[in-house]
């Protein structure tokens, strides 16, 4: 199966935009144009559904290359390896990933 996944803007504009690499952070790259070709890659559907860890390294490979065009070469929350880093996002998104408030 082919996974692709492109950027939008809600507000239809076309001025460059800024990316926010972590909602803590807020650390900005160079204002620049969404790309406007979608990033893609590959993944075996009937692995993506037993398998977990697949289906994130599937995820974050798709997200890199989505990012990498923007200037951001790692998923804030992902690894290439499977594991989403459960301590990065704020307690609310954390809670969403992990049913668990801390």
């Amino acid at each position: 199966m082919t996974l692709s996944a492109a950027l939008h803007r809600f507000d239809g504009g076309d001025e460059p935009v800024r990316l926010v690499v972590s909602e803590s952070a807020f650390q900005h790259g160079p204002a620049m144009p969404l790309p406007t070709t979608p990033a893609q890659t590959t993944g075996d559907l009937a692995v993506l559904v037993t398998d977990k860890r697949e289906a994130v390294v599937v995820t974050g490979a798709l997200v890199s290359d989505l990012l990498a065009d923007m200037g951001v070469h790692q998923p804030h929350v992902l690894t290439s390896e499977g594991d989403i880093l459960a301590d990065r996002p704020n307690a609310d998104f954390r809670h969403a990933l992990t049913g668990w408030k801390a």
